[in-house]
């Protein structure tokens, strides 16, 4: 009679192998060409967010040239000077709010000078040789 021969565990029988290329092999790929599309499709959505982000970029340097383009040297001096003249009032303005300018402090400490000196002067004796 005949023999039924078992299939050794290292060797995959038949069905094994067609199901794997059957049901396996066209999920992978069909995985791959979903993970491919949406490269695809991201790249170039990247791209399009590029190229409207330099043209917002372009107007705006546009916009500024030509607001600046009538300027020359001695508006540049004087609208630096006028900064620095507000960046300066601006500055004192926050440390009197902050109390570090205090008008007050600075008279109290100048009449408790005055008084010490005045004390000294009244005393009269002369120390030393």
């Amino acid at each position: 009679m005949g023999r039924v021969v078992s299939p050794s565990p290292s060797s995959p029988q038949k069905s094994s192998v067609i199901a794997k290329i059957m049901v396996v092999q066209p999920s992978f790929l069909m995985q791959n060409v979903i993970m491919h599309q949406f490269l695809l499709y991201s790249t170039f959505l990247i791209a399009i967010l590029a190229l409207f982000f330099g043209l917002y970029a372009q107007g705006r340097v546009a916009k500024v040239e030509k607001a600046s383009k009538e300027l020359d040297w001695d508006a540049v001096a004087n609208i630096t000077g006028d900064l620095a003249t507000l960046k300066k009032t601006i500055q004192t303005l926050n440390n009197r709010l902050n109390g570090m300018h205090s008008p007050k402090v600075a008279e109290q400490e100048l009449m408790m000078q005055l008084l010490q000196n005045q004390g000294q002067q009244k005393n009269g004796k002369m120390v030393g040789g």
